[in-house]
């Protein structure tokens, strides 16, 4: 296997950009409260409030913790991908425990 030397030049560049990736990804914060899961899917906070109580699952998309309300930021990424395709997680968890009861 023969390597240019100018693609060797480039190795730091490649080097600099992965560290820039990793350090903005170790930063994000998982967790979300009502304001800031309201801005980062673009929806009011009243509506985040009529999802949670409608289609999102406690224990799932999001977490109450000492009165307040707390949303996993990978649980609305997933959440996000799958209601485009009109599947609604709270309508059929509670279809399958009133099956079971």
């Amino acid at each position: 296997m023969e390597i240019l030397f100018e693609n060797l030049k480039k190795i730091d560049t490649i080097v600099e950009k992965l560290e820039a990736l990793e350090l903005k990804i170790s930063g994000e914060k998982r967790w979300l409260n009502v304001s800031e899961a309201s801005n980062y899917i673009g929806y009011s906070k009243d509506h985040i409030h009529k999802l949670k109580d409608n289609h999102l699952i406690e224990g799932k998309h999001y977490f109450k913790k000492a009165g307040r309300v707390l949303f996993d930021k990978l649980a609305l990424d997933n959440w996000v991908t799958i209601s485009a395709k009109n599947i609604n997680p709270k309508e059929i968890a509670e279809s399958i425990l009133k099956d079971l009861i």
